[in-house]
């Protein structure tokens, strides 16, 4: 059985939380004036507020542990082990990265998972391409490229992204693909 693989631009669109977004608007309907909510949402945004100047350091950290990742897999020879790492890594870089105000290096990692996960045959993997994916995201860190009116790191996510798409696309249309 052949997986559909959705074109970059008919695929279902998600919505990113900018940095700053109130959790009050987030979380309660309009009108409802719950007293002890409102106190509540507060203390969580002071507690974010708190946590948020370290949000740059913990990018950093999941940004080197991402390419920690793609270098001992490629060290030790890309195997279901060493892949299973690579991906775990951005996987989680891609949990944490929107909340941490870095929405593109989100969709990058999510096309790094795409990629890794879905491609039939791991022995095709492109390492050109998942060599873009991981160095994307060290630029997008190293020059704090926060939020989504960074139109270079939209054009860099979007293209990795189809890219992608497009390779996969051609991997499943292949007569041996799984």
């Amino acid at each position: 059985m052949q997986e559909q693989l959705p074109d970059a631009d008919t695929a279902s669109t998600c919505q990113l939380n900018e940095a700053g977004i109130k959790l009050r608007d987030k979380c309660l309907k309009p009108g409802v004036e719950n007293e002890a909510a409102q106190q509540a949402i507060a203390n969580a945004e002071k507690a974010l507020d708190k946590l948020s100047v370290n949000f740059d350091d913990w990018m950093a950290t999941e940004s080197k542990n991402l390419t920690a990742a793609r270098d001992a897999a490629r060290a030790a020879g890309f195997s279901p082990d060493t892949l299973g790492v690579l991906f775990q890594a951005a996987h989680n870089l891609k949990g944490q990265a929107s909340t941490l105000g870095y929405p593109f290096a989100d969709e990058i990692c999510a096309s790094l998972c795409r990629l890794i996960d879905k491609i039939p045959d791991k022995s095709r993997l492109p390492l050109v391409l998942l060599d873009q994916h991981v160095d994307a995201v060290r630029a997008l860190v190293a020059e704090a490229a926060k939020g989504t009116d960074n139109p270079k790191a939209s054009v860099l996510a979007r293209r990795l992204q189809n890219v992608t798409s497009d390779f996969l696309a051609q991997e499943f249309a292949r007569p041996h693909a799984a």
